[in-house]
């Protein structure tokens, strides 16, 4: 399993997986041009693709479907809602054959790789997030989601990998010049998690074989890589977790991710 984070951010997001046999996208947040770019930047190429995996239909998550689809002619899975509330400009760019419905609880099978939606909560027509599981290994991708309720967490307990949104600090958020209203949506249970909810999530699921823990979706006004680590060092210290035994790093916006591999 090789995961290369090429985009994480309100300006764009796309996640390259290479599993099994597969070679996927999660999201397409960012031009082709610019996901080509960043594949060769880590010494990689993007030669196929076999499927691509949206969590939800914001622009940041979707600017460059339809080119990426008009290259690779591959499936697109993504929830019924994300269907229906695309922008016109990215679903006519879209051929419809290409398109599989899915639902969080379902489970679908890519040769030896399983794929499992999870549920999301966020202000987009239902918003999913993912577990890939291939040869006893798994990654949970999970961004874009105001809080995760109790009663999932064994759906992503003790993942080889986390991808998990670290979005914002409360207090660099309400002193920000942003309108109250943008405010209010991004502390709101359908907003976005918190450097301090994300930290708790984490270390409510993670197992013996987490390895590495990526901080994504951060926002670049009200947070910093350092109070994201911060926060996490913080928390696991409270719950009893020696924060060094997890490899925790923060994606970035404008810089692809090292290829990590398990």
């Amino acid at each position: 399993m090789k995961i290369t984070i090429l985009a994480s951010g309100s300006k764009g997001n796309a996640t390259h997986l290479e599993i099994g046999s597969l070679r996927v996208l999660i999201d397409c947040g960012i031009s082709l041009r610019q996901i080509q770019t960043r594949m060769i930047e880590q010494g990689q190429s993007l030669d196929r693709l076999d499927a691509v995996f949206l969590t939800h239909e914001h622009v940041d998550h979707v600017f460059g479907l339809a080119a990426v689809a008009h290259k690779f002619k591959m499936p697109i899975y993504m929830t019924e809602g994300t269907m229906r509330n695309l922008s016109r400009k990215i679903s006519e760019g879209l051929d419809s054959q290409s398109i599989r419905i899915i639902r969080p609880g379902d489970v679908i099978q890519l040769d030896s790789v399983l794929v499992k939606p999870l549920p999301a909560f966020h202000d987009a027509l239902e918003p999913c997030g993912y577990k890939f599981v291939e040869s006893g290994k798994s990654l949970v991708y999970l961004t874009d989601t105001g809080y995760y309720p109790q009663a999932a967490f064994d759906a992503i307990r003790n993942a080889d990998i986390y991808v998990i949104e670290a979005n914002h600090d409360p207090e660099m958020l309400l002193d920000s010049d942003r309108p109250w209203m943008l405010k209010r949506r991004i502390l709101d249970d359908e907003g976005h998690l918190s450097n301090e909810d994300s930290a708790f999530l984490i270390a409510s699921v993670l197992g013996e074989k987490t390895q590495k823990i990526f901080l994504a979706h951060r926002s670049q006004e009200c947070n910093t890589k350092e109070k994201s680590l911060e926060v996490y060092q913080k928390v696991f210290s409270e719950q009893g977790l020696i924060f060094a035994d997890y490899h925790v790093e923060c994606a970035e916006q404008d810089v692809p991710m090292p290829m990590t591999e398990v």
